[in-house]
């Protein structure tokens, strides 16, 4: 029976990202993948004869700079621009507006249609300037120990820290903060501008990944976190992240299997990490075990019943994670414009009415015919995804229920994907007749394939409950109540998304742990 010092069940980028960490300090790693491909959603496929997308989601803005340093990325072939990528909010007037990395030059695109956005667009830049240390602080270190029992002289210190960095912030600052976090996006946008299109757009990242609308509460939060840790952007997407991934692991001597599902998490008789025996019966031995799929994978489906704690079990349960995205794949014979111009990434929503409406059949377990999208024509920057002068579409589906009354069949789908065409057709007119080739994943389909639960595309809802204590207070540092398991992936602190800072932080926590 094989036996390494720490075994990581997911060869995604979390995956990937934790066990290069622990292996360039000298321990002897093995990654464990059920899927023959590496990656997880950040891989890129195959989904039409010549047409690949760059992954299953598309932003890379969010991946953290001290990964790529400190795991030498770029002499692994990564190119990254620190700027994130230019986007274009979409109207069905024909309007758009592309919101550029420079504050100065998005200003003056809005100017085109409305001054009074453009002056508060910078004021709104100013405020995101203004509380993204406090806010990055907060997201890019382990979150603070806050359980009284265990509070230390070193937790009060970074608790302190923290109280100190929002009261730096000066009084108006932090008053503004105070006052806009509980706020719903709708509302908080509502104050700055008057533009509808503009609005919906600006808000689209905060209700990615949350069971939430407009006028939810507290999605403000959502779109702070996204505004400020969004700096960058990976030439390639998360495919080229994923490839400079594993060459790293490689050099660091990372042992990797493809094909190889997860069955059991092994306990010996003290309750403690034994190892995991995989599909087909191999046991595989390790002190330690660092798992980046879901935490609901994790304990309720790689244990058997009643092995764990009954309380574990029970709160792990009511971790909400109902997915609320699909992802359409189109093979188009032709360049693609959108509203008349040639965008490689962009968001269509309209008004918040629109947006809400989408949501509102979620609630009763069916599903709008005029989804929100966000879209993004990978072959602008990388022609070799399809066959020359072709397009891939890659278009996340937003406000589509897992829970859906009638089931996900072919007919579903079916229906799904014309209803996505029959969208971009507003600002792509003829976009239909140039289609060669289609897939639709639903989010059963991505429980299926990617293993989330719940078709979950961030491992668990992305809101203030589940968040800075992510997923459950007895787990929300990385350890776990069971001695020697570890959580690496998107449903641990800061949450999910291509950003590396689940998997880095996690393997910190196991360095310093016996």
């Amino acid at each position: 029976m094989s036996m390494y010092d720490i075994i990581v069940i997911g060869g995604g980028h979390n995956g990937l990202t934790t066990a290069t960490i622990l292996a360039k300090k000298g321990k002897k790693v093995l990654v464990v993948e059920k899927r023959n491909v590496l990656g997880g959603i950040a891989a890129g496929e195959e989904f039409h004869p010549g047409y690949s997308t760059t992954g299953l989601l598309h932003d890379t803005s969010g991946v953290r700079s001290e990964v790529v340093k400190n795991l030498q990325l770029e002499k692994h072939g990564l190119e990254i621009d620190n700027k994130r990528a230019d986007v274009t909010i979409l109207s069905k007037d024909g309007k758009s507006v592309t919101v550029h990395s420079d504050v100065n030059a998005t200003a003056k695109a809005i100017a085109k249609f409305s001054k009074n956005d453009a002056e508060a667009y910078k004021a709104y830049q100013e405020f995101l300037k203004n509380i993204s240390k406090v806010i990055n602080d907060l997201m890019d270190n382990p979150p603070p120990n806050i359980e009284v029992e265990n509070l230390t002289m070193a937790s009060l210190v970074v608790l302190a820290k923290k109280g100190l960095m929002l009261k730096g912030l000066g009084n108006k600052t932090m008053m503004e903060l105070l006052k806009v976090a509980p706020m719903c996006v709708a509302d908080f946008l509502n104050e700055k501008f008057e533009t509808d299109f503009l609005k919906a757009g600006l808000a689209a990242p905060a209700l990615y990944g949350s069971y939430a609308a407009p006028w939810s509460a507290y999605s403000t939060i959502n779109l702070l976190l996204w505004e400020c840790a969004s700096r960058s952007n990976i030439k390639g997407g998360p495919q080229a992240l994923v490839n400079a991934l594993l060459k790293a692991a490689e050099q660091a001597k990372v042992e990797i299997r493809t094909g190889a599902g997860v069955e059991k998490i092994m306990l010996d008789a003290e309750g403690a990490i034994s190892g995991v025996r995989l599909k087909g019966g191999e046991e595989i031995s390790a002190a330690k075990v660092a798992a980046s799929c879901t935490p609901k994978e994790t304990f309720l489906n790689l244990f058997d019943d009643f092995e764990l704690e009954y309380e574990l079990d029970y709160w792990i349960d009511k971790i909400r994670s109902r997915g609320t995205t699909a992802k359409v794949n189109l093979a188009i014979n032709k360049g693609v414009e959108l509203n008349g111009q040639t965008v490689e990434y962009a968001r269509t929503g309209n008004s918040f009415d629109e947006m809400e409406k989408a949501f509102d059949p979620v609630k009763y377990k069916e599903v709008t015919d005029a989804p929100f999208l966000d879209i993004h024509i990978p072959t602008i920057s990388d022609p070799s995804l399809a066959p020359d002068g072709h397009s891939v579409i890659s278009v996340l589906v937003h406000q589509i229920p897992y829970y859906f009354e009638t089931g996900w069949s072919a007919g579903a789908k079916k229906k799904l994907g014309e209803d996505v065409l029959k969208t971009l057709e507003l600002y792509s007119p003829g976009l239909a007749k140039a289609v060669v080739g289609i897939e639709v994943l639903s989010p059963v389909d991505f429980e299926e394939i990617y293993t989330l639960t719940e078709g979950h595309i961030y491992h668990g809802e992305h809101f203030v409950d589940q968040l800075v204590t992510r997923p459950i207070p007895a787990c929300s540092r990385y350890t776990t109540p069971v001695s020697g398991l570890y959580l690496c992936g998107s449903g641990s602190h800061p949450g999910g998304g291509i950003t590396c800072a689940p998997g880095s932080m996690a393997a910190a926590t196991i360095l310093r742990t016996k």
